[in-house]
């Protein structure tokens, strides 16, 4: 028996969910393993939250959404096929579904999700500042993060704070991997001269 089946056939009072991968956990889901499932939701939840976050400020309706897209992840466990990323299957969902919600109930808010500072979270800017040397503290970053489109600061949310794959993200926003390649890198670009005309006007 290999290490993987081993895994999977353990107990479950005694399964370490942290130690499998995304195609390991959507094994146990599908055989209706509500305890992986809730590791998952527990998993994924957050940061689905502050995904939904840029959409609109309305708090019930993004945690609406989310209940949602559990459930029906729950409900479609026996047909539903995930090979390897849980987390790509529920942003995609999720993105579709509050698209969709919001057009409805018409709440949608242009809400300047990156440049609300308390939003922010280190781990996101520990990820763009590794990318981008320039930038000097948090607080510039937030007033840069401004002069981008909707369009670029979601991309760069699902990169560099969500992780997802370039392949991913542009299946997501509809766009080519090319296409998304130069969005970021225009993106980067608008960040970088941003930074690089709030330290030339201090220092004046």
């Amino acid at each position: 028996m290999g290490s993987e089946e081993t895994m999977l056939n353990q107990n479950p009072e005694a399964m370490n969910y942290e130690g499998l991968n995304d195609k390991q956990l959507w094994k146990l889901i599908s055989a209706d393993d509500r305890k992986a499932f809730g590791y998952s939701f527990n998993l994924y939840s957050k940061d689905l939250f502050r995904y939904g976050q840029k959409f609109t400020t309305a708090r019930q309706v993004v945690e609406d959404v989310i209940q949602d897209v559990f459930l029906d992840l729950w409900n479609k466990r026996k047909t539903t096929s995930i090979d390897q990323s849980i987390k790509f299957y529920l942003f995609t969902a999720f993105r579709r579904e509050i698209i969709r919600k919001l057009s409805r109930l018409r709440v949608q808010e242009p809400m300047d999700y990156f440049a609300s500072g308390h939003m922010m979270e280190d781990s996101y800017l520990e990820g763009v500042i590794a990318q981008q040397g320039e930038i000097e503290s948090n607080q510039k970053l937030y007033r840069a993060i401004r002069n981008l489109s909707e369009r670029q600061r979601e991309a760069v949310y699902l990169r560099y704070f969500a992780n997802l794959t370039y392949k991913e993200i542009s299946g997501m926003m509809g766009i080519s991997v090319e296409a998304l390649y130069n969005l970021i890198f225009k993106s980067i670009k608008v960040l970088k001269a941003s930074m690089r005309e709030r330290v030339q006007f201090q220092t004046k």
